[in-house]
């Protein structure tokens, strides 16, 4: 009600100085020296881990001219209810407080007040109107923190919300671009520097995340508040501490290594959540990808990471679960950063187990971002000078109009490595998590995984996991079979078995870092583009398909060493890459291989040996 007294009388600050502001003009407590204080994240308007989980509210004290042991009490008044109180935990200049575990909706004041600080302060401090329910952390790089100004749905949840949907989502911010807790409506009112609504500053993965979850839940959503830390240009090594990363061989850990773990996770761990979301990865797509079965590179460090914060949050007993649920996006096919081998960046991001869960990645669901790069990925027409406001004189600009009109409508933000269709991410996200945490086996939650392969008078056959499947099968949808644009590729050279390269632009070696039992190789003369060319991987057409299998006639190519599918590289970097030129744009999920509920498979690679499958430990496909 007091934050809402001063936008009634039309004083507004900035969101990272409201909490002051407040305080200066009604006579609470801020973060000045000698008083009580809330943590940053602990405000009014928040949302609080609902039951069975007990949530708590924490911050700092100062005793500086206190004479005794101090003791901090906090009182929790339901509104038309019956306060209760609860005794404060107080270690050094840190106070906790936590609460009975409380069922979903209601509001609620909180007042927490301290015997035996400071005497030339309040002792006593409040945030009000604050509710129960599920609250989401959501982490990561540049592809979570794109704001939602950067978006194509933006306008359609703007007035959605405005319509009266959606008033269940209450969101949280740091970072530059910092949003004090607040309602999602108060966020379409409340404007940026630019005028625009500060909900599109905020995170589009999250937000849509959150969206997408209420619409599966309907009436029965619970408040659901979400937290938004991510960093644009991150690592792992930056969520993760040092002691954690070092237990990960090819691992690098550089100045910065650490920061964000301390800055991003650690002030946040007395906050009690439902679970993790996490979108990130193009920063390491440099760095060594390894496999968690040896503890080597991303593929180990990323389930340590988490590991490491369920172990932290969860300090407390009955409160965030020690198995909290992780949700991840696999990377956008624009996210390459320029190195190759994006497809076994896909197959590290599920700890090298080609699926989630998994034993190194427990109670984990994931969404594929594989096939939906931007529509307009390819930015030839901006390149060329062809579009509104960066017309060069003279540029030849056929066919350039559908592109500049999308681009004028929803602005690039450092182009397509950010794709500008969050929706359709957030679409699977929020699937996967209602399928795994809140209803499972209510809807599909994953596409095909490959369970094997055989080959057999020239005919190559895989299949994929029943079980996992469930009641969907598996679908072949059209693409240029006169380009072989399956995306179905097979090995014709034995040695050239990869899972991801290294070029030294000095000496001009490429090595081969992994060779699929974490050896690195190098063959002399063999460059990256032989590695990766379509002769070494050659594409192959999709002849028939079951309900849980393919087929592919290979006779043309004599031995077969191996099989993988959507591993793009460097000139077919998505599922358009290989069709015959044209000015529109690629189409969402156009890779052909998917389940009939509309999910795609999963990309993968496996080795061929006697006919047969075998995956890339600790991935089994001998089915």
């Amino acid at each position: 009600l007091k934050l809402q007294f001063l936008y009634f009388i039309g004083i507004h600050f900035p969101a990272n100085k409201m909490k002051s502001a407040v305080g200066l003009l009604l006579g609470l407590a801020t973060q000045s020296a000698g008083f009580i204080t809330f943590s940053d994240h602990v405000q009014s308007h928040m949302v609080l881990q609902q039951s069975p989980q007990k949530s708590g509210v924490f911050g700092t004290l100062n005793t500086t001219n206190s004479n005794t042991n101090p003791t901090v009490t906090a009182t929790v008044t339901p509104v038309g209810g019956t306060p209760y109180q609860v005794p404060g935990r107080v270690t050094g200049n840190n106070w906790v407080a936590y609460l009975r575990p409380t069922p979903a909706g209601g509001n609620y004041s909180i007042s927490v007040s301290c015997s035996g600080c400071s005497t030339d302060s309040p002792n006593t401090i409040e945030i009000s109107d604050v509710t129960f329910g599920d609250v989401w952390y959501c982490a990561g790089q540049s592809n979570m923190e794109l704001p939602l100004i950067h978006t194509i749905s933006r306008n359609d949840s703007l007035k959605a919300i405005e319509g009266g949907q959606y008033n269940n989502l209450r969101v949280h911010q740091i970072g530059k671009d910092w949003i004090d807790w607040s309602t999602v409506l108060n966020t379409t009112i409340q404007k940026d520097g630019k005028g625009l609504p500060m909900l599109f500053s905020y995170s589009s993965t999250c937000y849509y995340f959150g969206q997408e979850l209420t619409q599966l839940m309907g009436e029965s959503a619970p408040p659901i508040g979400l937290v938004h830390v991510a960093v644009g240009g991150s690592t792992a090594a930056e969520w993760t501490s040092n002691k954690t990363s070092s237990e990960c061989s090819n691992v690098t850990l550089k100045a910065n290594s650490q920061t964000l773990f301390d800055s991003n996770v650690v002030p946040f761990s007395q906050m009690t959540l439902k679970g993790f979301v996490w979108y990130q990865g193009e920063n390491d797509m440099g760095n060594v990808f390894g496999n968690s079965e040896y503890s080597s590179g991303y593929s180990c460090e990323v389930p340590k990471m988490l590991a490491e914060w369920r172990s932290l949050f969860s300090q407390e007993p009955n409160t965030t679960s020690s198995q909290a649920p992780f949700g991840l996006v696999s990377l956008a096919p624009s996210g390459t950063e320029g190195h190759p081998d994006i497809g076994a960046m896909y197959v590290a991001q599920t700890a090298s187990y080609g699926d989630l869960p998994n034993p190194a990645f427990p109670n984990t669901f994931y969404a594929h971002a594989f096939d939906l790069g931007d529509p307009f990925a390819n930015i030839t027409c901006y390149s060329k000078g062809c579009c509104p406001g960066h017309i060069t004189p003279g540029a030849f600009c056929n066919g350039c109009d559908e592109y500049c009109e999308s681009a004028s409508k929803t602005g690039f933000y450092m182009g397509p490595i950010h794709p500008r269709d969050k929706l359709p991410v957030a679409k699977r996200l929020a699937q996967a998590c209602y399928g795994t945490v809140y209803e499972p086996g209510k809807v599909a939650i994953k596409g095909p995984i490959i369970s094997g392969c055989s080959v057999s008078e020239g005919k190559l056959t895989v299949n994929f996991n029943k079980q996992l499947l469930g009641t969907d099968t598996v679908v072949v949808d059209d693409y240029q079979r006169h380009n072989n644009a399956s995306f179905l590729q097979v090995l014709t050279n034995s040695t050239l078995f990869c899972l991801q390269t290294a070029s030294n632009r000095t000496t001009k070696v490429t090595t081969c870092l992994d060779d699929g039992t974490g050896k690195s190789v190098v063959h002399e003369g063999v460059s990256d583009s032989t590695y990766q060319s379509l002769t070494t991987w050659p594409m192959v057409n999709i002849e028939t398909q079951g309900q849980y299998s393919i087929t592919a006639d290979v006779s043309a190519f004599g031995d077969i060493f191996g099989v993988r599918y959507a591993f793009f590289n460097k000139g077919y970097s998505n599922c358009c890459g290989l069709n015959d030129p044209t000015s529109g744009p690629c189409p969402l999920a156009s890779c052909p291989l998917k389940s009939s509920s509309g999910l795609p498979t999963t990309p993968f690679i496996a080795r061929i040996v006697n006919g047969k499958c075998e995956c890339v430990s600790p991935q089994t496909c001998n089915e």
